[in-house]
């Protein structure tokens, strides 16, 4: 497997949590409550915070 650099990892990260979110809200708005079931939604937050960290080139 190819080594990718920072901003490819970057904008993986940031493209896999965006989908996260969207299918998260989807499955909620159809089969939940959103109104109970929202902290749900923080783990793509989180996903997203963890993508955009700055990190040590090796």
């Amino acid at each position: 497997m190819a080594r990718r650099r920072a901003g490819e990892r970057r904008a993986l990260g940031l493209w896999t949590a965006g989908w996260l979110a969207v299918l998260l809200l989807i499955g909620l708005l159809w089969l939940g409550d959103l109104s109970l079931q929202w902290p749900v939604l923080l783990v793509p937050m989180v996903w997203a915070l963890v993508a955009v960290r700055p990190r040590r080139e090796e």
